[in-house]
């Protein structure tokens, strides 16, 4: 055993791994295939020394993977719809409000762009009566329309696969490997991927959740165990909004160590 072992589990291992990747363009599979498609080529997340060039890399293991979009929005402070009628608001520059109903607004005929998110722009605090605020671009302190589906964001797929034994991995000879798909849902800003990377052989050291375990099986962590020469890629799966790629892009994040 190293001497610069550090105790982590399953094995103790020499070096500690982190390793990331933004995908944007990197567009994989086709209508219901996850396999990497001809002219594709996906990201790489984790080099395991693919080019059998080091002299200290024995292989290593990946025990979390974390996925983060790269676009956030702020949530909406005021919603204006039959059912808040009549609330008092008090605005400070960068707060959102949803207008729901356009016929409860009774400031005048301000010139409204109709239902939909508006962003303060005023310098100064706007206070009042949330159906008579004049939500105008006309005015000194006016809004700004984000329109009807401001800070949507969709759900999208991403791919891993896993190579071994070379750099230059060819599609249509099978060298992408699946490993596992994780769904980022509408709306959510980051997701884990612990609870679909497969089961590790080493048992856990430790107490946890035994709901489901048989009377003697053991608790195991999840993660990828990776021989010299592996690799691990990721890509956004070609469905939906991601058909040519992710537009807003999500940085993927590796933690693991060499052995």
């Amino acid at each position: 055993m190293s001497s610069t072992s550090t105790g982590k589990q399953p094995l103790l291992i020499d070096r500690p791994l982190f390793d990331s990747v933004r995908v944007t363009t990197q567009v994989v599979g086709a209508s219901n295939t996850l396999f990497v498609q001809g002219g594709q080529a996906p990201a790489i997340l984790v080099d395991m020394d693919a080019n059998l060039s080091e002299d200290n890399n024995s292989g290593g293991v990946i025990d979390s993977i974390t996925i983060v979009r790269n676009d956030a929005y702020r949530s909406v402070d005021y919603t204006v719809s039959s059912g808040t009628s009549g609330t008092p608001i008090s605005f400070v520059s960068g707060q959102i409000a949803q207008i729901v109903s356009t016929g409860i607004l009774t400031d005048g005929g301000a010139p409204f762009e109709g239902v939909g998110f508006y962003t303060y722009t005023g310098s100064g605090t706007l206070t009042g009566v949330n159906t008579a605020v004049a939500y105008s671009t006309g005015v000194a302190s006016g809004f700004r329309f984000e329109g009807t589906i401001y800070g949507y964001q969709p759900a999208v797929n991403f791919i891993f696969y896993q190579t071994r034994g070379t750099t230059t991995p060819i599609p249509a000879s099978g060298d992408y490997k699946v490993l596992f798909t994780k769904q980022v849902p509408a709306n959510t800003q980051q997701v884990d991927c612990s609870d679909v990377m497969p089961v590790l052989a080493a048992p856990v050291v430790g107490a946890g959740n035994t709901n489901g375990l048989g009377e003697t099986a053991p608790l195991r962590n999840k993660g990828i165990f990776l021989e010299r020469g592996d690799r691990v890629y990721v890509g956004v799966f070609a469905e939906g909004p991601t058909t040519s790629g992710y537009a807003a892009g999500a940085h993927i994040y590796a933690q693991g160590g060499f052995y």
